[in-house]
C-alpha cells in the first residue's frame, strides 16, 4: 500500500509525494478533508529548488503548475527592449504556472527561486485525472488559480499600458526632433507645426464621439499633424524663404511636398497610419486640391481636420510678404470656404472651439513654450 510521504518508484524514477501533515501547512489545503488531501497527495509531487534556480523559463513549453510549500519565488516578464519586470513575489501557499492547465503553448513569464524553496507540482495530465475523480476539489483549485491569474493579468495590463505610453512619447520626441530641424530652415514658420497639431487634436477630440475616434485615432492625428509638412525637406530653401509671391515652377515644387512627405515616411512601419495626414492635408472638399484631387469624404478625416488647422495658423501668423490676420477675420475666410476648400462639419466644430476660447488658449500656451 502506497504511503502519503516518502519516495514512490515510477517508470521515470523516484517521485517524492507530500505527507498529509505537510499539505495542511498550506493555507489552501488547511481545511480539507483527509479524503481530499489523499487525492491531492496522490497527484502532487514535491521538489526542492535552490536559491537562484530557474523553475520556469519564459517561452518554453511546460505542462506543470506549482504551489509553494515553503519558500519564495519571483515571477518575471522580459520585454522586447530587454527590460525585465517583476510581476509578483510569491510566498508560502501561493500558486503559479497556472496557464499550464489552460493551454499547451509556451510560458509567458519566468519563475525563479529567491531562496531555497519547496514546491508541490501538478502536471496537466494529473490534473485532468483529478478533475474526473474529484471534480469539486479540482474546481476549487481552478477558482483559486483563476483569482490569482486575474491579479497577475491586471498588473501585466498596467505595465503594458505604461510601456505603450513610453513608446508613444518616444515617437513624439523623435518626430519633434525632425520637425524642429525642418522649421529651423524657415524662422517664419517656427512653432507652426506644434500649433497646427494642437488645433487638429482639439478638433478631433471635439468630434471623437460623433466620428467614433478612439485614443489610437487621436494619436495618429497628432503624429500626422506633426509630420504634415515633412515633405518640405525636399523643397529648396530659396523657395521656402521667398519673401514674395511664387513663380509657377516654384508653386509646383511647393505642391509636391505632400507626395514627397509620403515617400519619406513610406517605409517606416510605425508611421504608416499617419500617411493620410501627410498626403491629403492640401486636398479640397470640392476636389480641386492636391496631390490626388479627391474630394468630400473621400479625403481621409485626418486630412480634412489638418487642412482647417493648417489654414487657420497660416492666416494668423506673420509672413515676410504679409501681416497676420486676427482670429475672427481668419475664421470668416475659412467659413466662407466651407464646402469648397474645407469640410463644413470640421469648420463648424472648429468654430465652436474658437468661440469657446479654447483655440486661443492652445496657441498662447504654444507660443509661451517657444519663447
Amino acid at each position: 500500500m502506497r504511503k502519503n510521504s516518502g519516495a514512490e518508484n515510477t517508470i521515470r524514477g523516484i517521485v517524492n509525494r507530500p505527507a498529509l501533515d505537510e499539505l495542511r501547512t498550506i493555507q489552501f489545503f488547511s481545511e480539507m478533508s483527509k479524503r481530499d488531501l489523499r487525492m491531492v497527495a496522490r497527484f502532487a509531487a514535491t521538489k526542492k529548488h535552490g536559491k537562484g534556480e530557474i523553475i520556469i523559463r519564459e517561452d518554453t513549453v511546460a505542462d506543470t503548475f506549482y504551489i509553494i510549500q515553503k519558500g519564495k519565488v519571483a515571477i518575471t516578464k522580459m520585454f522586447e527592449d530587454g527590460e525585465e519586470m517583476v510581476l509578483a513575489i510569491q510566498h508560502d501557499g501561493d500558486f503559479f504556472g497556472e496557464m499550464a492547465l489552460l493551454d499547451k503553448g509556451p510560458r509567458s513569464a519566468s519563475a525563479v527561486a529567491l531562496e531555497s524553496t519547496v514546491l508541490l507540482e501538478i502536471s496537466r495530465v494529473d490534473f485532468s485525472i483529478l478533475l474526473k475523480k474529484a471534480p469539486l476539489l479540482a474546481y476549487a483549485m481552478m477558482r483559486e488559480l483563476s483569482a490569482r491569474l486575474r491579479g497577475t493579468g491586471a498588473l501585466m495590463i498596467s505595465e503594458l499600458q505604461r510601456k505603450n505610453r513610453e513608446l508613444k512619447q518616444a515617437y513624439r520626441d523623435t518626430v519633434n526632433a525632425v520637425v524642429n530641424t525642418l522649421e529651423a530652415r524657415d524662422p517664419y514658420t517656427r512653432g507652426h507645426t506644434e500649433r497646427v497639431t494642437a488645433i487638429a487634436v482639439s478638433i478631433a477630440k471635439s468630434i471623437a464621439w460623433e466620428k467614433d475616434l478612439d485614443e489610437e485615432d487621436l494619436f495618429t492625428i497628432e503624429i500626422g499633424a506633426l509630420l504634415h509638412d515633412v515633405g518640405k525637406i525636399g523643397v529648396k530653401d530659396a523657395v521656402l524663404r521667398k519673401p514674395g509671391p511664387l513663380e509657377v515652377e516654384e508653386t509646383r515644387e511647393i505642391r509636391e511636398h505632400p507626395a514627397k512627405g509620403k515617400h519619406i515616411l513610406d517605409n517606416i512601419a510605425y508611421l504608416e497610419q499617419a500617411l493620410p495626414c501627410v498626403l491629403h492635408h492640401h486636398e479640397r472638399f470640392d476636389g480641386q486640391g492636391y496631390p490626388e484631387k479627391i474630394g468630400g469624404e473621400t479625403i481621409p478625416l485626418p486630412g480634412r481636420i489638418i487642412s482647417v488647422a493648417d489654414a487657420f495658423d497660416a492666416m494668423t501668423s506673420d509672413r515676410p510678404y504679409r501681416k497676420k490676420r486676427d482670429y475672427q477675420s481668419a475664421f470668416l475666410e475659412i467659413e466662407k470656404n466651407a464646402g469648397k476648400q474645407f469640410d463644413p462639419q470640421i469648420v463648424d466644430a472648429f468654430g465652436k472651439l474658437l468661440r469657446s476660447g479654447e483655440i486661443e488658449q492652445l496657441i498662447k500656451a504654444r507660443k509661451k513654450d517657444i519663447s
